[in-house]
């Protein structure tokens, strides 16, 4: 009964509307009610396509006042889609004199807003360039500029247009919605288009209404856990939802999963319906352009690609993976451009909007999520998500969308160390110094991604492109000038290094944190022999914190740490040229110096038991007098060590009779017999260590390397 109420209310409202031929406004209270349960409704669950259609006719032909329809216009919040008929009404009436100018703005301003809601999006395409005509409407302006962003095809361009929309930039300066759609003309027709378009902003329309847009999304996403709920009741109607589902997958774009998945559906500005392969669509795809929803298989899309008429939101190329499949195969500037826009667009009002709440969490979730699987897809990162993802950094707290933003970071382009550093860095380092050490660890692993993605893909893309000014391989293409991106590796190994010093000291040498710090030393200990990459970084003495742990894993992987630095240093150094610079010449002489000292240390550690006699002032075990009190030089040798120790014990209890188990410093007698035993437990590093630098079990007295 009190939905039958709300009902007969909001139906009386909109009568009260649509009959009054003229309303007084002073003292009257039944306009105010009218007024209060239109609103009220509105946002609470939002209206019909009947009641948008009369309200709409209502409001735009400005009887009742400009205050009045401007309230009755922003009360026009479908239920679930925006019904053709209004918009059809709404660019009628702004094609009149009929309105004012509010008014009209108001209309625009509507249908921007409902975009991604509209039932049928032909009645738009076909009357949208209507509203051309009023382009140097000042107040009309941003918002026709916005529409025709948002609608413009290859056939929409025209050398009028573009002459009329350079008049208007002369006249009233380099407005950022012109500079919007003329961007679009010049991906279009280049030639047409002589200005040069800004490639640090792409952010056009910062005019959207982000709270009318708020409020119609937050309608849907409740009419649609509304709708859910009665669904979960009958099995039937899941079954429907599930149809509808995958309906909407292949093309047909009900307004529905907005919360969970806001991506826009594939839809094309001709056809909304999909059909079978056919001869006729075969023939159809030799004759004309067909409708990307119409196109069933991969075979068919790459038949001929040229006839294929895109999605009017290239933005669903986050839902299609299709449509991900055409854009890496075509690599088409025009496409990617768009996606580039749209993406820009779209993460500003979602990511930097300082109105977001919790319960937008889902959606935006969503967005990234897809985003992520777009660039692992595609393997490369996408420059407008970078300039982005530098923004949101600046402001963002550390823990919403962590593992998002994580991810995108590792998938960042290669740039020049110092924006790096002030982008990505330096907002990553603020956060490793005040959170848990959980966090250190995923900010190390994130690091570390991003260093493998550099050494990978991106260092052979830059020097693809610049040197040898080739072709790039990449799908969006970005200009960040030349630099030595060599310069932006080593710098980027200096700062992990150096956060993982203090952060191993912060946390006491957490077991976690070293691991995760030892798997980045393993990879840059590799750079030169797995990824060619000619760089050695030997890591700060922290490294030996490792090797001073009560876990085998840390002195283990020391060793096989810089077995590989050995490897990596003999081959790079077998293979510079004569001709190399004298600089890097003597970097080189100056890391196998410290590699040797290292290398010495550990021997002398493990295996000679001189690990503080040995007398060198610049070993890694080299400490003042008094600081340390040394009881016994074997204390850290390979069958003494606190982290080797248990395996000692276990070691003389299968060699031993159980009634004559000895200390472990027998074990010095059969050292090589003690490293199979390590070798079986899955320690192998320690014998390959000893092996690599021990002749005969005896320090060689040459160089080590």
């Amino acid at each position: 009964m009190p939905t039958l109420d709300k009902d007969k209310g909001i139906t009386d409202a909109v009568e009260y509307f649509v009959k009054e031929e003229r309303i007084k406004k002073r003292g009257n209270v039944q306009l105010s009610e009218a007024l209060e349960i239109l609103e009220r409704v509105s946002k609470s669950r939002g209206l019909s396509a009947d009641d948008i259609n009369a309200l709409c006719e209502v409001a735009a032909s400005g009887r009742h006042g400009d205050d009045i329809s401007c309230k009755l216009i922003r009360c026009l919040i479908p239920t679930k889609e925006f019904p053709d008929r209004a918009v059809m009404v709404a660019i009628s009436y702004i094609c009149t004199n009929i309105p004012s100018s509010k008014i009209q703005a108001m209309l625009l301003r509507l249908l921007i807003a409902v975009y991604d809601y509209i039932d049928k999006k032909e009645t738009i395409q076909k009357l949208g360039y209507l509203l051309f005509c009023f382009i140097e409407n000042s107040i009309l302006t941003p918002y026709i500029c916005y529409l025709l962003y948002l609608l413009t095809r290859k056939e929409d361009v025209r050398l009028f247009r573009v002459r009329k929309l350079l008049d208007l930039q002369t006249k009233l300066g380099p407005q950022p919605y012109l500079i919007g759609l003329l961007s679009i003309y010049k991906l279009y027709f280049p030639n047409l288009v002589s200005i040069v378009i800004p490639s640090t902003k792409k952010h056009f329309f910062p005019t959207r209404d982000r709270q009318w847009c708020s409020i119609i999304r937050e309608v849907q996403e409740g009419n649609q856990n509304v709708e859910t709920s009665h669904m979960k009741l009958s099995l039937e109607l899941s079954e429907k939802l599930r149809a509808a589902e995958t309906t909407m997958l292949q093309g047909i774009p009900p307004a529905k999963r907005r919360k969970v998945d806001p991506i826009p559906v594939v839809h094309s500005s001709s056809s909304n319906l999909t059909v079978k392969m056919s001869s006729r669509l075969i023939a159809m795809l030799e004759e004309k352009p067909v409708p990307f929803v119409q196109i069933p298989d991969i075979e068919t899309l790459l038949r001929n690609p040229d006839k294929v008429e895109l999605p009017s939101q290239i933005g669903a190329a986050l839902r299609s993976p299709l449509l991900q499949c055409f854009m890496s195969y075509s690599a088409d500037p025009l496409m990617t451009c768009r996606f580039s826009y749209w993406l820009q667009d779209t993460l500003c009002d979602e990511l930097l909007d300082s109105t977001v709440t919790s319960s937008c969490f889902p959606r935006i979730e969503s967005i990234l999520e897809k985003l992520i699987q777009f660039t692992e897809f595609i393997q490369e990162g996408i420059p407008a998500v970078d300039q982005i993802l530098f923004r949101y950094l600046q402001v963002w707290n550390g823990m919403d969308f962590r593992q998002q933003v994580f991810r995108l970071i590792t998938r960042c382009r290669l740039y020049p160390f110092s924006l790096l550093n002030e982008y990505v860095l330096e907002p990553l380092r603020k956060l490793y110094i005040r959170t848990s050490v959980f966090i250190k660890c995923q900010i190390t692993m994130c690091l570390t991604q991003l260093l493998r993605n550099y050494v990978v893909v991106e260092i052979h893309r830059y020097n693809q492109k610049y040197p040898q000014s080739k072709p790039s391989v990449s799908i969006f293409e970005d200009d960040v000038g030349t630099f030595d991106p060599l310069s932006t590796i080593q710098g980027l190994i200096q700062f992990v290094d150096r956060l993982n010093c203090a952060g191993l000291t912060l946390e006491n040498n957490h077991i976690l944190l070293l691991h995760f710090t030892l798997t980045f030393s393993e990879m840059v200990s590799t750079l030169y022999t797995r990824y060619e990459v000619p760089c050695v970084y030997l890591p700060s003495r922290h490294i030996i914190s490792a090797f001073l742990t009560d876990n085998a894993m840390g002195p283990a992987r020391l060793c096989g740490i810089v077995n590989r630095y050995k490897v990596n240093c003999q081959k790079l150094k077998n293979d510079m040229k004569s001709n190399e610079k004298e600089a890097a010449r003597h970097q080189m002489k100056e890391t196998v110096h410290s590699l040797n000292i290292l290398i010495m240390d550990l021997c002398d550690t493990l295996w000679r038991r001189k690990a503080f006699t040995h007398g060198r002032s610049d070993s890694y075990f080299h400490f003042e007098s008094g600081i340390l009190d040394v009881g016994s030089n074997d204390g850290l040798s390979l069958y003494l060590h606190q982290a080797f120790l248990p395996f000692s014990l276990l070691f003389l209890k299968e060699t031993q009779p159980k009634e004559h188990i000895g200390h472990p410093r027998g074990i010095q007698e059969i050292r090589d017999t003690f490293m199979e035993f390590l070798q079986r437990e899955n320690i192998n590093e320690v014998k390959e260590f000893i092996m690599s630098t021990i002749t005969r079990y005896r320090l060689s007295s040459s160089t080590v390397i």
